[in-house]
């Protein structure tokens, strides 16, 4: 039983840093998206993956803004979904094919952040997206979350009058 415990306290901790990661880097964009406009354009024009990078260089061509600010949102909604244990499986999910995104996008490209420091880019998205798959398995939310908490409270009795 006291293992049982000690496991659902280290999936707590990996759910709240993994969460804690996604709002960190949604927030560097939340104010604005400017100062990401010449990665999206370097990382698409270097891109080398065949049929990933043609889709890259067409979506960030046609506007690179609305595609930043949807990464910035979806990264939000990931990350306090996870916090707050809300579909966690779900938002898992979601934040392991947003990272495989990040990965195809910025590891693999002919890039200046890649000539010299290719294992650091890849290891960089590539270890979030296994933590992320890892929340697919995870039971903590069961234990605490919010949902958790609104099922705790009991219901007000209506009496047929």
């Amino acid at each position: 039983m006291k293992r049982y415990y000690l496991h659902l306290v280290w999936q707590l901790a990996l759910r709240l840093s993994i969460g804690f990661y996604w709002l960190y880097f949604a927030s560097q964009r939340w104010l604005s998206v400017e100062w990401v406009e010449g990665l999206l354009k370097t990382a698409a024009e270097g891109n080398y993956v065949p049929l990933y990078g043609d889709i890259l260089r067409a979506a960030v061509e046609l506007e690179w803004r609305s595609l930043a600010w949807t990464i910035t949102i979806a990264e939000t909604i990931v990350g306090l979904m996870i916090i707050l244990g809300i579909l966690v499986k779900v938002a898992g999910a979601t934040g392991a094919l947003i990272d495989l995104n990040l990965l195809m996008t910025f590891a693999f490209c002919s890039c200046p952040w890649n000539e010299n420091e290719f294992p650091l880019v890849f290891w960089f998205y590539f270890a979030p997206m296994l933590l992320n798959m890892q929340l697919i398995a995870d039971r903590s939310a069961e234990v605490i979350s919010v949902v958790r908490l609104f099922r705790s409270i009991p219901a007000a009795r209506v009496s047929p009058s």
